[in-house]
């Protein structure tokens, strides 16, 4: 039973004319503790694909399903709850508040979904720990490097324990070292029985994967299977001094 699925999916924009078709009738099982990453030239659909698969976006035909339970069928309300309990999301441009601290940051989604402020504090201090970033919980984004500032992002998705982590070019913005502790943290989390999926532009980061699929035109092209585990090459010279 797959834990996330797309069954001829299709997203358009617009209408008439000037339709834009996104993505064409995709069809997509992801397993449970699988880490799939999807790659393909910029408009392919990559990114519009991952957004419906979290509920972000609708699809204009098709269904999305996690864990058997149709998005389309739920209302607004419904669907934020899935996504804010279920699927962690990571993308290339953090979106972390810059008025709020590291912290803060982690802790939001466990304070939109009820938690006091103790209790999120606790789970959002485990979760930058994880990250190895405790020590940066009370300085704001602009006082961080780029690599500091994913590595809240990801904080943030893991923090409510999501059974999904959607990862839309989490390294695109990073130099290769940090990049790197981005890729090696997505592989933890892997073995650690999470799901995830990973849009990447770069096919190193790609090769860590179990299985990569191609898009082009708003269809899958191809798909790859890893003949072994995701890998994780550690590089000890790694710094966060890029910014």
């Amino acid at each position: 039973m797959p834990v996330l699925e797309a069954i001829d999916v299709v997203k358009d924009y617009g209408d008439g004319s000037v339709t834009v078709h996104a993505v064409r009738g995709v069809d997509l099982r992801v397993a449970r503790g699988e880490f799939l990453a999807i790659m393909g030239p910029s408009g392919c659909g990559k990114s519009t694909l991952l957004h419906m698969l979290g509920g972000i976006e609708e699809p204009t035909s098709g269904r999305v399903l996690l864990d058997s339970k149709d998005f389309g069928g739920l209302g607004d309300h419904d669907r934020s709850i899935i996504r804010r309990r279920s699927i962690g999301f990571v993308f290339q441009k953090m979106n972390l508040l810059p008025s709020l601290s590291a912290l803060d940051n982690v802790a939001l989604p466990l304070r939109i979904d009820g938690l006091s402020r103790s209790q999120a504090h606790e789970q959002s201090r485990a979760a930058l720990e994880q990250v190895g970033i405790a020590d940066r919980a009370s300085h704001v984004p602009h006082q961080l490097s780029g690599g500091e500032q994913q590595r809240v992002a990801v904080a943030r998705a893991l923090v409510i324990s999501p059974s999904v982590i959607l990862a839309d070019e989490p390294t695109g913005a990073l130099d290769s070292a940090n990049g790197q502790r981005i890729v090696e943290l997505l592989c933890e989390c892997v073995r650690q029985g999470q799901t995830v999926v990973m849009v990447t532009h770069d096919a190193g980061v790609a090769q860590h994967a179990h299985r990569t699929l191609h898009m082009r035109d708003g269809r899958i092209d191809d798909e790859a299977v890893s003949p072994t585990e995701p890998q994780v090459v550690r590089d000890s010279t790694a710094s966060d001094g890029e910014r």
